[in-house]
């Protein structure tokens, strides 16, 4: 049949064109026919939703590790996808479209907003959602091996189901910066807490054993992990030694490391563990070379509730101690082993009040209830402060001893006293201290005031002031440094004023006038000159019959002048003595201030 004939069937008539578009329209309802029924909206809006899953955001990585949202949240099942409507068929016996149609085209759904759910939502709510510090969610939900993470505008949520969901800060936060400069989750691990404030700052810790402290200005980390992050914890964390104030510092002497913190610093050495040093203590131990120096690191952190409400610490070379009534000083070494044999601190010395001081081979250290004095082959010595030779220290000495090495001290207690007290005292770096002490005789008319010559021997008076030790004499050198010269028959020393001789020695076959026969006093029973020192008074510049012949000698009996003292110590005073030692006698208000 040709396009457009008219077939007549009955009382309907249609076109060719029309037949066919009948037909295919009959074909497409059989066809409708046979699909199932549950295919249809209505039958689908009857079957049951999908169990329990990954919220859909979710992307469960090859791990199958569900994200937080899964385990018993009570999250819904997905929503269906956009729906494609089908129109339904034309019905038999419509007319035509006037125009052909046109394709169907299908257009693609809008790209939904991210959303945050479960545990990450949780924690994401809890900081304000979309308002608060991390704003809008940025990604989906990632997890893998137990650990989930989302990202938001403002920074992280991670979660792991022992230690929950924790946010790192990109932009609110004071450690989140140093996290992701830092490396992120490569460099630190996942948060195991919240970004939490303390006093001086904030802190944050993450599983990789680091923990960013922000101090007010500045984040560094502590290493929780290691020796010192381990003490600081120990010690109540920000609230013991306080925020860090650098970040650990290794290759120091001997292996060591350190890390300060705002209340003292942590030292580490594998000898000697990790131990803190603060305050006073710390600033002492700085000022001697810290660990570089002889004392090494410290082998205790500081010891306080000591007698005096002192504190001490013990390091590899030596201890520190400090009270509020001495200050803070080392002790070490040999005088540190002498005091410790003492009770320390807790013994009749007390505490130090200086660093030992070393001079010349011999060292002294002060301490409230004494010195302990070193020399050498001699070893160590306590010195009592309580004597004379400690005035010349504290300036309470009215006649210097002109930085002399030892200086014989000769005390009346008054005027026309001829028993007099002699102390030897001896310089250790600067320091006097007493070697022995004696009872002693002077002039048997006592002392003459200062600036008063003794005159004449006869007269039994002995001059006042100090007065220096060159030389010495004798029956034989009983080991002397002094210039020392060996009495025989002939030694005078002169006693007549305008002579050539006075106050001098010489030697004569005669005895005239008031010179001495210095062998005769060396050689009778008393033995006065058997062993003596001049004392050079009136000498070198020789003042006539200002006084002459004033020497310390034997025989312990009031003089004419000199000094008499016990054999021993004579002897031991010339054995010690060197050019330059000096002797100051006087009463004592003429000595001492």
């Amino acid at each position: 049949m040709k396009q457009g004939t008219t077939v007549k069937r009955g009382n309907t008539v249609k076109t060719g064109l029309h037949a066919k578009f009948s037909l295919m329209t009959a074909t497409l309802l059989l066809g409708l026919a046979a699909v199932p029924l549950a295919a249809t909206p209505a039958a689908a809006e009857e079957t049951p939703g999908p169990g329990p899953g990954p919220s859909p955001s979710s992307e469960v990585l090859p791990s199958g590790e569900p994200s937080p949202s899964a385990p018993g949240t009570g999250s819904e099942a997905p929503e269906p996808g956009p729906s494609t409507t089908i129109d339904p068929p034309a019905t038999v016996g419509d007319p035509p479209s006037s125009e052909p149609a046109e394709p169907s085209t299908l257009s693609e759904p809008a790209e939904p907003g991210f959303t945050a759910s479960g545990a990450i939502g949780e924690k994401w709510l809890g900081l304000g959602g979309a308002e608060g510090v991390l704003g809008a969610p940025s990604s989906k939900e990632y997890c893998a091996d137990g650990l989930c993470q989302q990202k938001f505008e403002g920074g992280l949520i991670y979660w792991t189901s022992a230690d929950g969901a924790h946010a790192v800060l990109s932009k609110a936060g004071h450690t989140g910066p140093a996290f992701f400069s830092g490396g992120g989750l490569a460099g630190f691990g996942y948060p195991v807490g919240d970004e939490t404030t303390v006093a001086g700052g904030s802190i944050q810790k993450f599983s990789g054993g680091i923990v960013l402290a922000w101090n007010g200005s500045t984040v560094f980390r502590i290493w929780s992990r290691g020796a010192i992050g381990g003490f600081w914890s120990a010690l109540g964390s920000s609230a013991g030694l306080g925020m860090p104030l650098s970040n650990e510092s290794c290759g120091l002497r001997n292996g060591g490391c350190l890390q300060a913190f705002a209340r003292g610093t942590i030292y580490w050495s594998p000898a000697t563990g990790a131990r803190f040093v603060r305050g006073a203590i710390q600033t002492r131990w700085k000022s001697v070379g810290a660990q570089d120096s002889v004392m090494g690191y410290p082998v205790t952190s500081e010891i306080c509730g000591q007698p005096a409400s002192g504190c001490l610490q013990r390091f590899q070379g030596g201890n520190i101690y400090w009270s509020p009534g001495s200050g803070v000083w080392v002790v070490r070494g040999a005088i540190g082993g002498q005091y410790a044999a003492t009770g320390a601190n807790r013994g009749p010395l007390l505490y130090p009040l200086s660093n030992e001081k070393c001079a010349g081979g011999k060292c002294i250290q002060n301490f409230q209830g004494g010195f302990i004095g070193w020399e050498g082959h001699a070893g160590t010595r306590i010195y009592s402060k309580g004597t004379e030779c400690q005035k010349l220290n504290n300036g309470k000495s009215k006649y210097p001893t002109y930085g002399a090495n030892r200086v014989l001290l000769t005390v009346a207690r008054d005027y026309k006293v001829s028993r007099s007290t002699s102390i030897y005292c001896k310089s250790l770096a600067g320091t006097y201290v007493p070697d022995w002490k004696t009872d002693s005789y002077v002039g048997a008319s006592g002392f003459k005031p200062p600036g008063v010559p003794s005159g004449p021997t006869r007269y039994l008076f002995s001059p006042t002031g100090s007065f220096s030790v060159t030389e010495a004499f004798g029956l034989g050198n009983p080991g002397t440094k002094l210039a020392y010269r060996t009495l025989n028959p002939r030694s005078r020393w002169g006693g007549n004023p305008w002579t050539p001789t006075y106050n001098k020695y010489f030697e004569s076959s005669s005895w005239v006038g008031w010179d001495e026969n210095m062998w005769y006093l060396a050689t009778r029973s008393t033995h006065d000159y058997r062993q003596g020192v001049v004392i050079n008074y009136n000498r070198p510049n020789i003042v006539q019959d200002a006084g002459f012949a004033i020497f310390l000698h034997m025989n312990k009996v009031p003089t004419a002048g000199c000094i008499s003292l016990d054999d021993w110590a004579v002897l031991d005073y010339m054995r010690k003595s060197v050019p330059g030692d000096r002797i100051i006698m006087g009463t004592y208000w003429d000595l001492f201030r």
